[in-house]
């Protein structure tokens, strides 16, 4: 089967559209450094404006954003059994491609987040969080050949001579017409980008198909992720507070398509492939992720209901009812009713002095803070003020407030409610600011993390039965049906194996 590109000659278009902004003597010079930037694309058999980036740049350029790769992402995860076996499916698949002659490298990262992205020189990685998602091998499958159509379809080389290219451009518009014309410019050569950007989705998931169907995957398999990874999303939404359908509208300036778009044309592919005895592999699949970490990290903290409690650093706060609760590796959000929120974060740089003079002189010394006054909180120095932040999603009441714990540490806290809802949150707020302490190590050493385990349906099981012995406060069933990819609706089979989270012993 051969991929179905929206632009099967990004270069031509990309001239085409550039050579719009400037003039004639301009355009001839930008010509000339796009036909020595051009090289054959493996993948489409297509020419693509690489810039000059050679396959050795390539390996280089991957080689050197490994290690900051997995430092940023809280380093590998796995066993060496569970790393071998990512590679294997990783490696059964590279050799597929039309780079074959590449070394691929697919690494597990150790993070939650459901995420998967690939560097140049042939650097695959995917979160342990992604591999929880997955229902089955060719859906893991199916997102490493995705990675591998990003490498093979040379979209890194493409994306750097497209920066090339805009620079080139804009330069030339800013010297021809001035710089209000080059601002023009930049605009529409966002523009270009963010298109192709889109464009590289679409082509990466037809040779991702393509791959899955020559390594004897299900093809299906692809379009069975993407509609899992829509559900969380649409879950997630639902969490925050927002509504699920905003998941499936289009962004002019996305770097992705929407999902609905991206399932329904993956499935279309899929249906113009035919694999004999596809693989699927869930039964393996499922065994290998028995005891996976899921959520947090010690090192990360932990969600419980209502509760943030890290034991590595041995702090803990509460959030009130309707506020649901987000991790991240730089601060702690949580969303409330009508775009109401949580920040929580620690101050990047230590500070002298007393709380209050912290809070109105280096944190928020550009702010007209109001209600300035120094508290104690469960034995801590602290400080709260209110102020009006305004932001894109409009004008908010915010009350900052600061703790210290040591000389060394402050962490920080955020509240944002819009003028008709802070009086009726503050209360609830107000809990949530007293709530901050400390954890003894006692405390800290009793705190378990999450992990997944694989049970066998029994004859009565159903789906809201087996969703009540998740750990979660909020959305049980609707957690469930995503983790597994099935619906409240479906009769579970005696024998059926699920993805069930639990507590760790």
């Amino acid at each position: 089967m051969n991929p179905d590109p929206v632009n099967p000659n990004p270069v031509s278009e990309a001239v085409k559209r550039v050579l719009t902004l400037i003039p004639s003597l301009a355009a001839a010079g930008l010509l000339a450094a796009l036909l020595a930037g051009c090289a054959k694309n493996p993948a489409t058999g297509g020419t693509t404006f690489t810039g000059g980036l050679s396959q050795a740049d390539e390996i280089q350029m991957g080689r050197q954003n490994h290690p900051k790769i997995i430092k940023e992402f809280g380093g590998e995860y796995g066993t060496p059994e569970l790393k071998r076996y990512v590679d294997g499916i990783g490696q059964l698949l590279a050799k597929t491609s039309e780079r074959s002659d590449l070394q691929f490298k697919f690494t597990v990262l150790n993070s939650d987040i459901i995420n998967a992205f690939a560097t140049p020189g042939g650097y695959v990685y995917i979160t342990r969080g992604l591999m929880a998602l997955a229902d089955n091998e060719a859906q893991l499958a199916g997102v490493l050949a995705h990675e591998i159509g990003h490498i093979t379809a040379l979209h890194h080389a493409r994306r750097h001579g497209q920066s090339l290219l805009a620079n080139i451009g804009l330069a030339a518009v800013g010297i021809l017409a001035g710089r209000q014309a080059a601002q023009v410019g930049q605009l529409g050569a966002v523009s270009l980008l963010q298109s192709f950007s889109r464009d590289n989705e679409y082509e990466a998931d037809g040779l991702g198909v393509r791959y899955l169907s020559r390594a004897g995957f299900d093809p299906a398999a692809m379009a069975g992720f993407l509609a899992k990874l829509r559900a969380d999303t649409r879950l997630t939404a639902l969490r925050r507070g927002e509504s699920p359908d905003t998941v499936d509208q289009f962004n002019y300036l996305a770097t992705h398509p929407a999902p609905a778009a991206r399932v329904k044309r993956a499935t279309a592919l899929a249906r113009e492939t035919n694999v004999r005895n596809p693989m699927t592999a869930k039964d393996i699949y499922l065994s290998k992720l028995d005891g996976l970490l899921y959520g947090g990290d010690p090192a990360e903290g932990f969600i419980r209901g209502q509760d943030f409690l890290h034991p590595k650093l041995r702090f803990a706060f509460s959030v009130p009812t309707g506020f649901h609760l987000m991790n991240s590796s730089k601060a702690v959000l949580a969303f409330g009713p009508n775009k109401s929120r949580i920040i929580f974060d620690r101050a990047s740089k230590p500070a002298d002095g007393s709380m209050e003079y912290y809070l109105s002189r280096i944190w928020g010394g550009k702010m007209r803070l109001r209600d300035l006054e120094t508290i104690r909180v469960n034995g801590l120095d602290a400080a709260t003020a209110t102020t009006q932040i305004r932001t894109s999603n409009g004008t908010f009441d915010a009350r900052l407030t600061a703790y210290r714990i040591d000389t060394q540490t402050i962490y920080r806290m955020i509240f944002l409610t819009t003028g008709a809802d802070t009086k009726g949150l503050a209360t609830g707020l107000r809990r949530t600011t007293y709530s901050f302490r400390t954890l003894s190590p006692a405390e800290a050493s009793r705190l378990r993390p999450l992990v997944l385990r694989i049970i066998t349906a029994r004859r009565g099981d159903t789906v809201e039965s087996l969703a009540r012995r998740l750990p979660y406060s909020d959305y049980k069933v609707e957690r469930f049906e995503v983790l597994n990819g099935i619906s409240r609706k479906d009769r579970l089979r005696p024998g059926q194996k699920l993805k069930l989270v639990v507590t760790a012993n």
